[in-house]
């Protein structure tokens, strides 16, 4: 009984082997999924958070488009997320940029995606991050 024992155990060897290999791919192919969206979700509040520096200063100088996208950009740079002055878009959605109305920026980055071509959703991933304040007049 010993040797069968011994016999049917050798051919289990390779088959371990094989298993880890499998089980080894799909967590490294889960990794770098994880590592994708936390880059995403990391951009996306980068993004959101600039958009509301924007915001926050175009409430107070709401004429000087410059001042709003360079609070825009250097907030995005201090988190690592670097934006270029198209990426930022300032709005009047009342019409006037009058206190009383809001003023409203929108940014717009693209995240290059590692995985996106193997998942098959694209090598980028584009994200947009708005806010809305009152203005609430010139400071100027």
């Amino acid at each position: 009984m010993g040797r069968q024992l011994k016999w049917v155990t050798r051919g289990q060897r390779g088959a371990n082997l094989i298993e880890m290999a499998l089980v080894t791919t799909l967590l490294i192919l889960l990794f770098g999924g994880i590592v994708d969206l936390g880059r995403a979700f990391h951009s996306y509040i980068v993004i959101t958070n600039a958009a509301r520096e924007g915001a926050r200063m175009g409430s107070h100088f709401p004429d000087r488009e410059d001042l709003i996208v360079a609070a825009a950009i250097q907030e995005a740079a201090t988190s690592g997320v670097e934006l270029l002055p198209g990426d930022v878009d300032v709005d009047f959605p009342a019409g006037a940029d009058t206190a009383g109305n809001p003023i409203r920026v929108t940014v717009v980055h693209e995240v290059p995606m590692f995985l996106g071509g193997i998942f098959g959703y694209g090598t980028s991933l584009t994200l947009t991050g708005y806010a809305e304040m009152v203005i609430f007049g010139r400071d100027l």
